[in-house]
């Protein structure tokens, strides 16, 4: 049993029922007990029976309000039991004249409250069964005085519409719950594929709306083409038309609105749509006749889709009756499928541009890592070339490095190819960080035939896989440019780190950047487009600075990222 139980609808209907059984019960037995001036057999049974039946109902309240959980059988047995005993005291106390007959109007209202139209309507006819066989039974054998037919025939009509329109109350009221329950339980989690989310978000809104048939048609923002999608009980199709394909969906006259016509066959059809200040009736042909020859249809609900992103209709076609409130119904319905629909396009927005990124790091991995290796590997196979006669040991050396770098760029290729995986280990940690440095500054040194001075301050704390692969590319790439670009033959490089941060410091003698010169921090280069492109793209991914001091003959480049990457990371 769970603490929610105690609110469940049965529960809390049962509740109300029992306070109205005590509430009628206690002026039952203070009526029959203040009327003592009849002495007779059939008095004294009622009295008998108003004070047990008092009983019953305290103690069943009782019983109720105590309960968190209501039985499916209860409702039924009890149900039951207020009929015999109201026919009972109808039977007792005079019979179609009884001051009791009110107890056959609550029992009616119970039903209804209980099994909503359907309980209204086979408890009404079982009461009124019961009192007119009460009635003509007490007549035809006991020859009960004072009978008078005409209020015989009033109670019987006043069971009956009262059974009627409880009838109607309870089925309406079973509806609204039933919508309620369709807009509580709208799909969450929708498929990742387009179309799967689309199938699904309109199965469930037919289900909602009680339609054989939707249409969606929509367009997206800065998409040029009219989209349509439509669910029926053959299936599901979408499709992708030029925008051009129909006239105008909607007349002018209601296209701000939603909108429905229950007989699009008349000649001329009665629309009520929706105003601001209610609702409205219009008289014309609401949906354009190439769109209706296309999809035939006998009524409509139409219901305007709008968004920032999103423009169009969902059409429900086909339903057995329409009324006012299937357009309020309808509105709520047609926002959730909005927003499905610009759900979807911001997810396809978002895989746009996670693939977009992944390009670009791809890039700046083929750039930063592979093809500078090759122009390595090359400058090193023609220098093996000039000493392979005259040097064959300095050639097998220059091979051998070159083996290594295209070992290293292969193992380096490997590990970027597996980190696009979707399961990759992303934010793996490393703890060797100062040894990558180390050993990455030492293939470029042998690569390029410079001489690099690196100088690690403090041990490096373990840091996430990214960092550790991002820092030892920043290395590189610093390092080949200042051989490549800055002439440089000697190199400092210090790596270092304190509480919140890596540090790496690059400097050497020769020459400056192109384009700037003094100290410039990672702003002012994005702002002049100036300094390494794909070192600024790195330390930026990780919400880094960076720092280069650039004159005539002297560089110094300082970069700082953070330790623990940041949510932008």
């Amino acid at each position: 049993m769970t603490p929610h139980e105690g609110y469940s609808p049965r529960n809390r209907t049962e509740r109300i029922i029992s306070v109205g059984r005590v509430f009628l019960a206690i002026f039952l037995m203070i009526a029959v007990l203040a009327d003592r001036h009849d002495p007779s057999l059939s008095a004294w049974l009622v009295r008998r029976l108003g004070v047990w039946y008092a009983s019953y109902s305290a103690a069943l309240a009782i019983l109720t309000w105590r309960r968190r959980w209501t039985a499916p059988s209860v409702p039924v047995v009890t149900h039951v039991v207020d009929l015999l005993v109201f026919s009972i005291f109808m039977h007792l106390s005079e019979g179609p004249t009884s001051p009791f007959f009110v107890y056959f109007v609550f029992a009616t209202i119970c039903g209804a409250l209980r099994w909503h139209g359907r309980g209204a309507l086979l408890t009404g006819a079982s009461v009124l069964a019961a009192y007119m066989v009460l009635t003509l039974t007490s007549v035809a054998y006991f020859g009960t005085p004072g009978f008078d037919p005409v209020r015989f025939v009033a109670r019987c009509t006043h069971l009956a519409l009262v059974a009627t329109l409880l009838a109607y109350l309870g089925a309406y009221q079973h509806r609204l719950q039933r919508e309620i329950e369709g807009l509580a339980a709208w799909p969450r989690r929708l498929p990742l594929l387009e179309s799967d989310a689309i199938r699904e978000v309109l199965t469930y809104a037919a289900s909602v709306l009680n339609a054989q048939r939707l249409i969606l048609v929509w367009e997206e923002e800065d998409e040029p083409s009219l989209r349509i999608a439509v669910v029926s009980d053959k299936g599901f199709e979408l499709t992708r038309e030029r925008p051009d394909a129909f006239g105008p969906l909607v007349a002018d006259e209601i296209r701000r609105s939603s909108f429905l016509c229950a007989n699009l066959a008349a000649r001329t059809c009665s629309v009520l749509y929706r105003v601001p200040a209610g609702f409205d009736l219009w008289h014309g042909a609401p949906l354009d006749p190439s769109f209706l020859a296309r999809y035939p249809m006998r009524s409509v609900a139409g219901l305007r889709l709008s968004t920032g992103t999103i423009e169009g209709w969902l059409f429900a076609l086909d339903r057995r009756r329409m009324s006012a409130d299937d357009l309020l119904l309808g509105d709520i319905v047609g926002r959730l499928v909005a927003g499905a629909l610009e759900l979807n396009a911001l997810v396809e927005q978002l895989r746009e541009a996670a693939a977009g990124e992944e390009r670009l790091r791809l890039a700046r991995e083929l750039h930063d890592g592979v093809l500078q290796s090759l122009t390595a590997a090359a400058l090193q196979a023609q220098r093996a070339r000039q000493v392979v006669s005259t040097d064959p040991a300095e050639a097998g050396r220059r091979l051998t490095t070159i083996e290594e770098t295209i070992l290293s760029e292969q193992q380096a290729l490997r590990l970027a190819i597996a980190d696009l995986n979707p399961g990759a280990l992303r934010h793996a940690i490393v703890d060797d960080c100062g040894e990558r440095v180390r050993e990455t500054a030492a293939r470029v040194a042998a690569q390029w035939d410079i001489r690099v001075n690196l100088d690690t301050q403090r041990p490096i704390p373990p840091v996430p896989h990214r960092t550790a692969h991002e820092v030892t590319r920043m290395v590189q790439e610093s390092l080949v440019n200042a051989v490549r670009h800055g002439a440089a033959s000697a190199i400092d490089l210090t790596f270092a780190a304190d509480e919140r941060d890596l540090k790496l410091t690059i400097a050497y003698e020769g020459r400056g950047f192109d384009g700037f010169s003094g100290r410039q921090d990672l702003a002012s280069l994005k702002e002049m487009r100036a300094g390494p492109r794909t070192l600024k793209e790195r330390v930026a991914g990780l919400n880094g600075s960076l720092v280069i001091d650039s004159s005539e003959n002297r560089v110094q480049v300082e970069i700082a990222v953070p330790i623990t990457p940041s949510p932008r990371c």
